[in-house]
């Protein structure tokens, strides 16, 4: 989904709706329809054992995106787990009990779909995309594999190989060592400032024992949502999912285990600087922010990275690549987390061209502070947003992903507003968040530049 899209989408009505269930007793719904966003209808409950359960049906195509989303991510490790929730992840698919090591992929590829997952800092997600006819499949197998992964020794060490390599991978990709070490200076002795992938050492070291440890200890339905896109009857889809989950057996510790993390305000300016073996300098500048905190802030601070970089006619685009011809390439986004977030500036320029380029940057910021946005260039900022956030929400796999973000972090009654809110922001607005959260004496700044190979004198013969 579009980085900006995951930004915002404020305040929400709920009508209550019931929706009736077989089994012991109807379960309490809420069908949320609110305003035209594209997101909505949908339908959630909560079943007995605590599983939420969203269902937003979609005819146009015989398809049904399911996910499955767990709240744990690199933010509950502690420092042995290290990277743990993004191995188990790659374990998922590798059999249970009742299919055997390969046979989830060739199921799901057989019947022309695809499974997948993906683990964040703040929650792990699994996913099918396949025909609706093949609805309940589908969700047997996620609940099969969350419930009865067989971690077998082979795939353990696999997998463990696998990792490493993305590790190393990391290291050579000077935008994700970027990322990784602003995060390290931004958020220290956070649980945030951790890797999701964790570290060669603690990748080393994980057993079988440890995933179902971690299995045990995160893996539980009222720590859990299902969320079920497409050509599906809602009503018919709560009522596999309860079948499918009835003998599941929540643990009322384990959200509670999960904890606030506390981000304090940093103070003045912090940076690093390394060399590697690239052709160019990369620079990304972040501010702290408030992070889903402050919908509010989350929405101006949307249209504030837009009227800096999105599109050509955007101001860094034009200053900086047309005009001054200082970078290749800049964006502007940000990275709302539960707690806290970063507003991030990234950019691609010569090596030369890099203390210039801050300079710029700290000039385009003190703007949006004190100069008001024109009503023409806010307008078609908002444009852009609203629609860059349709064309996010036009796959099942798209609706379903959006749906289960903000269902993990406990904010779904936000998800539906999210045009609402940018139309609502005004200059002021603008103005205002960033003298708030833009403060040029206080960010997190990294630079990666092309290594200097010095001069080896050859003596001769």
């Amino acid at each position: 989904m579009n980085s900006k899209i995951i930004s915002g989408m404020i305040f929400i009505m709920i009508f209550n709706s019931i929706v009736s269930c077989s089994g012991n007793r109807a379960v309490t719904g809420k069908l949320i329809k609110t305003s035209e966003s594209s997101i909505e209808p949908f339908t959630k409950v909560t079943l007995d054992n605590g599983l939420d359960v969203i269902v937003k049906e979609v005819h146009t195509a015989p398809i049904v995106a399911v996910y499955l989303w767990c709240k744990t991510g690199s933010t509950n490790e502690n420092e042995r787990e290290q990277g743990i929730s993004h191995f188990y992840e790659h374990m998922f698919f590798k059999g249970t009990e009742k299919r055997g090591v390969g046979e989830i992929d060739r199921i799901i590829k057989s019947l022309g779909g695809y499974n997948n997952a993906f683990t964040s800092k703040e929650y792990t997600a699994y996913y099918v995309v396949l025909p609706s006819e093949n609805f309940s499949l589908a969700a047997d197998v996620l609940v099969d594999a969350i419930r009865n992964s067989s971690f077998p020794d082979q795939e353990i060490e696999k997998e463990r190989g696998v990792i490493k390599e993305e590790i190393n991978r990391k290291e050579d990709n000077p935008t994700g060592k970027l990322y990784e070490e602003i995060f390290r200076i931004a958020f220290p002795d956070t649980p945030y400032e951790l890797p999701v992938l964790g570290t060669k050492k603690s990748v080393s070291e994980f057993t079988r024992d440890d995933f179902k440890n971690y299995l045990a200890k995160h893996y539980v339905p009222d720590n859990m949502a299902a969320v079920i896109v497409g050509d599906v009857k809602t009503k018919d889809a709560i009522e596999e999912i309860k079948r499918l989950t009835a003998d599941w057996k929540n643990d009322a510790e384990v959200p509670r285990s999960t904890g606030k993390i506390t981000v304090s305000r940093r103070e003045g300016i912090k940076g690093f600087e390394l060399e590697k073996d690239v052709n160019m300098s990369y620079a990304l500048m972040a501010f702290q922010t408030s992070g889903y905190a402050d919908l509010k802030e989350n929405a101006v601070l949307d249209v504030a990275s837009s009227i800096l970089s999105e599109g050509r006619s955007s101001r860094l685009y034009r200053r900086l690549v047309e005009e001054e011809q200082l970078v290749t390439s800049v964006q502007a986004f940000i990275y709302p987390l539960k707690h806290s977030g970063l507003f991030a500036i990234y950019s691609t320029m010569d090596r030369g061209s890099v203390q210039d380029f801050k300079k710029a940057i700290l000039e385009e910021i003190e703007k949006l502070r004190n100069v008001p946005v024109e009503q023409a260039e806010l307008q078609k900022v908002k444009t852009m947003l609203k629609a860059d956030f349709q064309f996010s929400c036009e796959t099942n796999s798209d609706i379903g992903y959006t749906l289960g973000h903000y269902s993990t972090l406990g904010m779904l009654d936000n998800v539906t507003q999210y045009e609402k809110s940018i139309d609502e922001v005004t200059a002021d607005d603008v103005a205002m968040y960033a003298r708030k959260v833009l403060i040029p004496e206080s960010y997190s700044i990294g630079i990666i530049n092309q290594r200097v190979q010095e001069d080896v004198e050859v003596s001769g013969e």
